[in-house]
């Protein structure tokens, strides 16, 4: 055979060959983006400074993100390697104690914490009325070594020493509850400023009985157990016996709930009872035919009931 036809059949197999393997790229295997997209044909080592949009990919380059250099995060020329978590560019310096989610405070731009009261407001503690500008290390006391450690949130926990020292009322000898914003406010810019309210059980504190303390708990006096009955408050020998004497007489076999309400003495005013036992008054004919229990009544110990007030009987026949 000629030998110089069997040179040729070889060198035409050996250049098809070449031409259809592709050369290995040394970015892996499944590197998609084209080589003049961030090469020149002049040099490979010269990369061109926006030829490649990182903003396009699942970690866009923001902040001082898209000052530093592709090798500081590209460390192998296999970028698909190249991890997202932020612990692993950037050293832990709270150890651990707030998690692993940097973004939660921080952001690309600065290492700044501008957000210090949503973050607080995340994990169930408002930053609000004397909390807002409180000193940070007073409740994080680990904060000066850059670590947040878990604390407690209840008010207890920080103010036990004020609820020991207060003797006006004497918190730990009357039993208070350590819940403080029972009593006080959380949003308040001091301890005076009133919270949601004291659960007074069974006696609620609103209308008129919506009182400072001390009006009923004498001296501050909170472990004697004061009675619910009205007249422990409002004597019928008081001002109100004075301005209708028959408050101790014949008003004083019912109770005061049957014609007052906890809003004020003096306010709506009804004995609804009236009708049952004594005669007709919110119904029937006398119904809106009066306005006031001296209408028809005298005001004296005996609260006689004058009908001719209104109805006169020289006629001999009724109105």
């Amino acid at each position: 055979m000629n030998y110089k036809l069997i040179l040729l059949m070889v060198f035409m197999f050996w250049g098809t060959h070449a031409f259809a393997v592709s050369p290995k790229s040394p970015h892996g295997a499944n590197f998609k983006v084209e080589c003049t997209t961030c090469h020149t044909t002049d040099d490979w080592l010269k990369i061109k400074p926006n030829g490649f949009n990182h903003n396009k990919t699942h970690f866009p380059l923001t902040g001082q993100h898209k000052m530093i250099s592709c090798k500081k995060c590209h460390t192998s020329l296999e970028f698909s390697k190249a991890p997202t978590q932020c612990s692993a560019c950037h050293t832990d310096i709270h150890q651990g104690t707030v998690g692993k989610d940097c973004e939660r405070c921080h952001n690309t731009s600065s290492w700044i914490v501008t957000n210090v009261k949503r973050i607080h407001r995340e994990a169930g503690f408002v930053l609000a009325g004397a909390h807002a500008t409180a000193d940070c290390n007073r409740c994080h006391t680990s904060a000066s070594s850059l670590r947040f450690d878990n604390i407690r949130s209840d008010c207890y926990a920080c103010h036990k020493d004020k609820y020991d020292a207060t003797t006006s009322p004497n918190h730990r000898a009357a039993g208070f509850d350590t819940d403080c914003a029972r009593c006080h406010s959380m949003v308040g810019r001091n301890w005076l400023s009133n919270g949601r309210g004291f659960d007074h059980g069974a006696f609620p504190l609103t209308g008129g009985h919506k009182l400072d303390c001390i009006a009923c708990h004498l001296n501050n006096d909170y472990s004697k157990k004061l009675s619910t009955d009205c007249s422990t408050c409002h004597s019928l020998t008081g001002a109100q016996n004075a301005k209708y004497p028959a408050h101790a007489t014949k008003f004083a076999a019912f109770d005061c709930s049957a014609c007052h309400s906890i809003q004020a003495w003096d306010a709506g005013i009804k004995f609804k009872q009236h009708d049952s036992n004594f005669g007709k008054i919110y119904s029937g004919k006398h119904k809106g035919k009066w306005s006031s229990c001296t209408d028809c009544h005298t005001n004296d110990a005996n609260y006689t009931a004058k009908c001719t007030k209104c109805h006169s009987f020289s006629t001999g026949s009724l109105p």
